[in-house]
């Protein structure tokens, strides 16, 4: 299902889909694939290091997928908009029709039933500057709230594009740890960026 808040369908702007586990459970690999370019080409700091692995990665998402099945989790795909038409693999998007994704992880403590963090947002490097990341930040802001969620936290690389782009986003900053995360160059260690942003809920 598109979620609410979505990219044009005209021309070729990706959309913005919920994942659910009939519809996208199949693309597993294909989000692993583009999880592993995102650290491998890019130096991304996540939570691996090479050398990465299909056990590990795969095993990584199957826990995510089951924390969306729970209810813990959300996980939003931005896919070519050409796949919600297309009736191949049984009306399902094919791998190829992937181009990014974003993730939440909803606060599982009574006292913290309103925050969400969201940890991840990747585009694929062949069809970033489109407005891909945006879309896929508001899809999982909609479904947050949705949800009830009106705190969401997120931190990035510091200096990063991301950085940067969450600012555009609306998201204010906390404040910055030094030497937060281990990066591919062994020795050496990133620095962190912590952002928040509330949301009014409106009652029906």
């Amino acid at each position: 299902m598109a979620t609410n808040n979505t990219s044009s369908s005209n021309g070729n702007h990706p959309m913005t889909y919920l994942f659910s586990q009939p519809d996208h459970g199949h693309l597993v690999p294909y989000l692993a694939a583009l999880h592993a370019s995102c650290i491998t080409q890019d130096q991304m700091v996540g939570p691996f290091l090479p050398p990465l692995t299909n056990e590990k990665l795969l095993t990584w998402w199957k826990e995510r997928i089951a924390e969306a099945n729970r209810g813990v989790r959300i996980i939003v795909l931005l896919l070519n908009p050409s796949s919600s038409a297309d009736l191949k693999n049984g009306g399902k998007p094919a791998g190829t029709d992937l181009r990014g994704l974003g993730m939440v992880k909803l606060s599982e403590s009574e006292t913290g039933s309103f925050r969400g963090h969201i940890d991840a947002v990747l585009v694929d490097r062949r069809y970033r500057r489109q407005g891909g990341a945006r879309a896929l930040v508001a899809a999982l802001e909609y479904e947050a709230v949705k949800r009830g969620r009106t705190l969401l936290l997120t931190n990035t690389e510091t200096g990063s594009v991301a950085e940067e782009a969450f600012r555009k986003f609306g998201y204010i900053e906390i404040g910055k740890v030094p030497h937060f995360s281990r990066t591919l160059t062994p020795g050496v260690k990133k620095g962190g960026t912590f952002f928040y942003k509330e949301f009014q809920v409106v009652a029906p």
